[in-house]
């Protein structure tokens, strides 16, 4: 009857996953197929760089053994003088200032925690 009217069906390429996977390179096949390779490869690489990391800050290269020199032996009068007081106490003023300064700091911080809500 009409069928000069009758439209033509839209060919749709529907392609398998098989066929998609032949047309990729190979690492991207491997993660396609694994994709938890995604993830150790993401712990690996951070992992690697501080164990390398680690072991160039620790290793100390070759060092030869030096013999120590002998010393020379200096024969020295010691003067008889008043030991110095070694105790040391700490000053009072430094204890104030460090009170005064954590109070003022208190302060500082209740004042912006007692500020009205903006919203």
């Amino acid at each position: 009857m009409n069928s000069h009217n009758a439209k033509p069906e839209p060919t749709t390429n529907v392609k398998s996953t098989s066929e998609e996977l032949k047309n990729t390179s190979p690492p991207k096949k491997l993660l396609l197929k694994h994709p938890w390779l995604w993830f150790v490869g993401l712990l690996v690489i951070p992992l690697g760089v501080g164990i390398f990391g680690y072991f160039q800050l620790i290793y100390i290269g070759y060092v030869p053994k030096i013999e120590p020199e002998k010393p020379i032996e200096v024969v020295s009068e010691k003067e008889n003088t008043p030991a110095a007081n070694i105790s040391n106490p700490t000053p009072l003023w430094l204890m104030l200032a460090i009170a005064l300064s954590c109070a003022s700091g208190c302060w500082v911080i209740y004042r912006i925690l007692k500020l009205p809500q903006r919203i």
